[in-house]
């Protein structure tokens, strides 16, 4: 697609145009020239690549291809002027960033002024070379503007509705995945998972019908209904990517039931006992029956699964006559399987599409709302054209829905309507499918404003089918140069506002959000998936592989792989043109990490000079190339591998890295020189990395995870450690002592914008609730002994209400706090969610107070040596959901449980005396709790 190549390049051009005057001598007139004949094309080439994804000119592919590859090629010309600048200037003096990176601009300028007067001749000659390939790609641009005339190629100009793009788009967090027209459907899949008296063995359920037609919004939403929660007491929801392996299917699984069973009592995460991921030879199958059995689960398997894979999953699960159940998510090619279920198999349950009613309801709750509708003098109108439209896929009605929430009614509506109706009729060839899914789908990404195609195309290089982090995501977006500056906002939150409009337009599926508004994670539906891949491919945006051998031509500028069923991956082949590498591999677990690419064979990246991009997923590799400093571009380093050693010294000459993150590995701090921390670009660090005395000027720095204050000895550090990172939004420090407490303190004064905290050592000073800097903090986790003070409990709970207004999450471990802290923590006006694990709270006995936690939703317990807790009538009144964990001693439940209406879940962990008192015949406990829709029990 050239309107996402010509972006890109008026982009960078703008950051070149605004660089300071002395350092584009000469060349200044030749690239603001090149943007202008840019900035003309870009309002020709919307329209031209629609026409293209229609094929109904083969002129206009041609001409749209070759403006492509010329957008191109005056990338590469920029970035070769930068790569040659930033590595002679690397020889003659400290390194300033690139424009464009996020870093201050005085110390680059600054940095600018000190190598001007000594590198005069090279300047000259990398302008004269830039200013010839300028003028050399103006001409071939004139070259194809000739060529649109001459075979009479016209601009349509866009349609109104375009236009309207920038609007303000329908809310992005009231998009719930109705199932309209599925009522019958829930019923009979509700009835086959709860027959235990007439089918008790372990049977097979399966859900069939096309591609989109809403086989997985079914079945989540009666696996979350609370009949489902209640009945089965260990659920598991497994997503099969392409070519999986049996055994990492297996893994997921067990991995999903061992989180429900086992809590890790040192960090409070899911504890992956067992299996081969933590010990190395136990058998993974052998691992799950184990975990399973006495214990009755329902698995829900969403993809097509070959039947040797179903042979071995059905190996690993116990079959005692419990009821369990196991769901098969497919369609109607994947039933294979259904020959060799080994026992008990309902009839399919297949899905058909929707009639015009129910399409017009499910097109109704997605543009206005639970409750809202069409003015009535257009309703009738659009109800048939929606189902022409559509042909009742739910994905389809999703997708229009999704481009009219933000059209005006009636004159944008009949004009899209218009279009899809004009355009029905006409044949479409592509890979992801044709007719009426496919037309939608391509008004809609044609509806999407410049900035957000490149956003929506960059899924193509995630895997199909996966939630994908959105953290990540965003970071990814900044780091490719996606996201735009917008004052008064960070470019992450800028980013996220980016996600939010792809969910808004209902391109992007939200799958979860924190308390604070923040998504956290999003997936793309498979069919939408594949049509950004193919569009992405087209358009040489993304090259994805998911082979053995990767043949990536050597003009590919991404290349993403995916890979998980093969133990080493060949990507040996010099790829000079390539700006990002986007990798997701087999994962062995922590202990014995995929062998996916060996430190050698990352040697060709060596020839890939215009990095930007290094992200990859599941290595066995021990150390870095040391050539991965002569790659300045780069602004995004992610590596998930498990056995990485050492990082090379080289990697200081990063001078434009804003995010490195280092995770998945197992063991001490790495080693990192005191000069990385003078990068002026940072944003994001999460690494093992021992922290120096004081850190540069890192005032983009948002992020710091994972790190260990070694040298923030308060006898050898003096002033704030932290001092040059203000902007500090995210902080998790580890290997916390008592020596470390003074400069913790004074670093915390100075963070105004901290919102996330987590401190873990033997040694927490109390003060982290009594500092006034941290107004702004939203989630604090605290792992270690809490230091005592003279003051009560080391804090005045009416000062804490102020000081700490924003608090909403707070979970502490082994912190050994009393009575007092605790009526404290339950003045907090905004605490909603709290967890107390163990050695978390010190004494027999714990009492919450009338009126305390007034905004709690939801609290964990784990405290093995608690035998009495007391709740006050007015206390916790809204609280949604209760989890104890081995809570061994406690005698009962508070009588005030039975008081609160809002409770929705009640969750006992390995608490068997519990289990007895709340039994609905004769359980003491049980009129406490018999209001609430969910109980779990497990042991």
């Amino acid at each position: 697609m050239a309107e996402t190549a010509i972006t890109t390049v008026l982009a960078k051009v703008a950051e070149l145009v605004a660089w300071e005057a002395a350092v584009l001598l000469e060349v200044g007139d030749d690239v603001r020239l090149l943007r202008d004949k840019l900035e003309w094309l870009h309002t020709f080439i919307r329209d031209a690549d629609r026409r293209r994804r229609l094929r109904d000119d083969e002129f206009v592919a041609v001409w749209v291809r070759q403006t492509r590859d010329v957008a191109f090629e005056a990338e590469d010309a920029l970035d070769d002027f930068l790569h040659r600048a930033g590595r002679r200037r690397r020889h003659r003096g400290p390194a300033p960033p690139l424009p464009g990176t996020g870093a201050r601009c005085s110390g680059w300028r600054w940095s600018w002024r000190r190598w001007r007067p000594r590198c005069a001749g090279l300047q000259v000659a990398l302008r004269h070379d830039l200013s010839a390939r300028v003028r050399q790609i103006r001409k071939r641009l004139d070259e194809i503007s000739a060529n649109r005339a001459a075979y009479h190629i016209e601009h349509a100009a866009s349609p109104a509705w375009a236009a309207s793009s920038a609007t303000t788009l329908a809310a992005w967090d009231d998009l719930e995945e109705y199932t309209v027209g599925f009522g019958k459907y829930s019923d009979m899949l509700r009835e086959q998972l709860l027959d235990v008296d007439t089918v008790p063995g372990r049977a097979l359920v399966s859900i069939v019908g096309e591609s989109s037609i809403g086989k997985t919004t079914l079945a989540r939403k009666v696996y979350q209904s609370p009949e489902v929660r209640n009945h089965f007491a260990i659920r598991t929801w497994t997503v099969l990517p392409p070519n999986s392996r049996p055994a990492d299917v297996l893994r997921d699984i067990h991995r999903q039931a061992t989180s429900q069973l086992r809590r890790s009592p040192s960090n409070g995460q899911s504890a992956e006992d067992g299996g081969c991921d933590a010990k190395g030879g136990k058998d993974i199958s052998n691992s799950l029956f184990r975990n399973m059995t006495g214990r009755r689960y329902l698995v829900v398997v969403d993809g097509s699964i070959a039947v040797a894979d179903w042979n071995s999953l059905r190996a690993s699960l116990p079959d005692e006559g419990n009821g369990s159940r196991v769901v098969l998510v497919t369609d109607a090619a994947g039933l294979e399987v259904v020959g060799y279920a080994g026992g008990p198999t309902y009839d399919p349950i297949e899905l058909t599409r929707l009639s015009p009613e129910n399409t017009y309801e499910l097109f109704r709750r997605r543009v206005f709302g639970l409750r809202g509708d069409c003015p009535g003098r257009y309703k009738s109108r659009y109800y048939q054209d929606v189902f022409r439209i559509t042909r009742g896929l739910p994905l389809s009605v999703v997708v229009l829905a999704g481009v009219l929430r933000s059209k005006e009614l009636p004159a944008e509506w009949d004009q899209v309507m218009a279009q899809l109706l004009a355009a029905k009729d006409q044949p479409q060839h592509c890979k992801s499918g044709s007719g009426g899914a496919r037309r939608i789908m391509s008004l809609a990404f044609d509806d999407l404003p410049h900035h957000l195609k490149s956003c929506f195309l960059y899924f193509a290089a995630m895997p199909e089918s996966a939630p994908v982090d959105a953290a990540r995501l965003v970071r990814l977006w900044v780091a490719e140069g996606f996201v735009r500056p917008r004052r008064g906002s960070t470019m992450e939150e800028v980013g996220q506002g980016y996600l939010k409009e792809l969910i808004s337009r209902c391109m992007v599926q939200l799958v979860d959000k924190d308390e604070f508004g923040t998504v956290t994670a999003v997936v793309v539906h498979d069919r939408l998936h594949a049509f950004a891949q193919e569009e992405a491919q087209e358009a040489c945006f993304v090259e994805s592989h998911d082979s053995t051998d990767v043949l990536a031509p050597a003009t590919v500028r991404r290349l993403a792989v995916q890979n998980t069923t093969d133990r080493h991956v060949h990507l040996g082949n010099a790829l000079p043109k390539l700006r990002t590498i986007v990798c997701d591999f087999a994962s062995g677990g922590a202990a014995k990490p995929s062998v996916c690419i060996h430190s050698t064979d990352l040697g060709f990246l060596h020839a890939s000079k215009f990095l930007r991009v290094i992200d990859i997923h599941g290595l066995e590799l021990k150390k870095l190339p040391d050539e991965l400093g002569s790659m300045i571009h780069i602004r995004y380093l992610g590596l998930q591998c498990g056995q990485l050693e050492r990082l090379p010294s080289t990697i200081s000459k990063l001078v434009n890295l804003q995010s490195l993150i280092l995770k998945g590995r197992s063991g001490g701090v790495l080693g990192v020189t005191a000069a990385f921390w003078t990068i002026p670009t940072l944003r994001h660090v999460v690494a093992p990395f021992a922290l120096p005395r004081c850190l540069g000027d890192l005032y983009s720095l948002q992020t710091l995870h994972g790190v260990q204050p070694r040298g923030w000895d308060t006898r050898a550090v003096a002033g704030n450690p932290l001092g040059r990172a203000t902007n500090l939004r995210s902080l998790e420090l580890s290997g916390l002592t008592a020596a470390n407490a003074g400069a913790l303190v004074t670093a915390l004064e100075s963070l105004d914008l901290l919102v996330h905290l987590v401190l873990q050592g033997e040694s927490l000073p109390p003060a982290v609730f009594t500092v006034a800097s941290l107004r702004r903090l939203q989630s604090l986790r605290l792992v270690g002994a809490m230091e005592e003070e003279d003051d009560a409990d080391g804090a005045d709970e009416v000062a804490v209400r102020y000081i700490r207004p924003n608090l909403t999450r707070l979970s502490m471990w082994g912190t050994m706090v009393g009575q007092g802290f605790v009526d404290m923590l339950g003045e907090l006006p905004s605490l909603a969610e709290l967890t107390l694990m163990w050695g978390a709270y010190e004494g027999e006995r714990l009492e919450f107070g009338d009126g305390a936690f007034r905004s709690l939703q939801k609290l964990r317990l784990g405290l093995p040596d608690l035998e009495e807790w007391a709740v006050s009538a007015g206390s916790m009144a809204a609280l949604a959901r209760l989890t104890l964990l081995r809570c061994a001693k406690m005698e009962m439940l508070p009588e005030a449980l039975g008081g609160m209406k809002e409770l929705e879940e009640v969750v006992l962990y390995s608490m068997p005396k519990m289990v007895g008192r709340i039994k609905e015949d004769g359980g003491l406990d049980h009129h406490k709790i018999k209001h609430v829709p969910v109980i779990q029990t497990i042991w």
